[in-house]
């Protein structure tokens, strides 16, 4: 029998964002309270809100949009590896750790995931990132998608400048999903879909993400 874990968070109004990004809005349009035809909601939000893919065009002017992503490479198995809370930063050390050869998609769960239990809880940069001798790792090893689970992959301290986590990801085309909820997942194999938005050109795009496992 097949499980299916919904492994993306919900879009909230007024929901946690990376600062600067823009904020949630989801307001009522027509109401049938109010006598409309039925129930129509206005939405707003940024491109790389909740669960989201970044796209290479994130970081490049001329790099390839969400909508055209590989499909291939948004679904297929996938390995979820996880770390203790002990562990700060995921470099190329820490993935050493872990059997990866052969895998090209790999999530990291971390103690970010709890961070998810209190939907309110505003963003906090005291997280466990991917650096960037990781990101090069993936790169290395033939990694085409990583999957990270809070609404950043990047280190949030001086190491962030110039974005070397993103720019060696995406510059290589390996996709990232950021704000993924691993909650309840343990570590393990797994058939991965993941869903963008199909945002013609679009630098990132929400989506919708699931686990299968057989």
């Amino acid at each position: 029998m097949t499980r299916i874990f919904d492994i993306s968070v919900p879009v909230v109004n007024g929901g946690v964002v990376y600062p600067g990004n823009p904020e949630i809005r989801i307001e009522p349009h027509s109401e049938l309270s109010r006598g409309a035809s039925s129930n129509l909601s206005r939405i707003a939000f940024g491109s790389h809100t909740g669960t989201h893919v970044d796209a290479p065009k994130h970081f490049f002017d001329d790099g390839a949009g969400v909508d055209s992503i590989a499909l291939e490479v948004l679904m297929g198995a996938a390995v979820l590896v996880s770390f203790g809370d002990d562990i700060m930063s995921v470099g190329a050390a820490e993935l050493k750790l872990h059997e990866l050869e052969g895998h090209t998609r790999v999530l990291i769960k971390t103690r970010n995931s709890q961070l998810w239990n209190d939907p309110a809880q505003p963003f906090t940069r005291d997280i466990v990132a991917v650096n960037v001798s990781a990101a090069r790792w993936c790169v290395d090893h033939g990694i085409r998608l990583i999957g990270v689970d809070y609404l950043t992959i990047e280190p949030q301290g001086p190491e962030k400048a110039g974005y070397p986590t993103h720019h060696t990801l995406l510059g290589a085309g390996v996709v990232i999903i950021e704000g993924l909820d691993l909650r309840g997942i343990t570590a393990g194999s797994y058939e991965l879909i993941c869903a963008p938005l199909k945002i013609a050109g679009g630098d990132g795009g929400p989506a919708r993400v699931f686990l299968l496992e057989r």
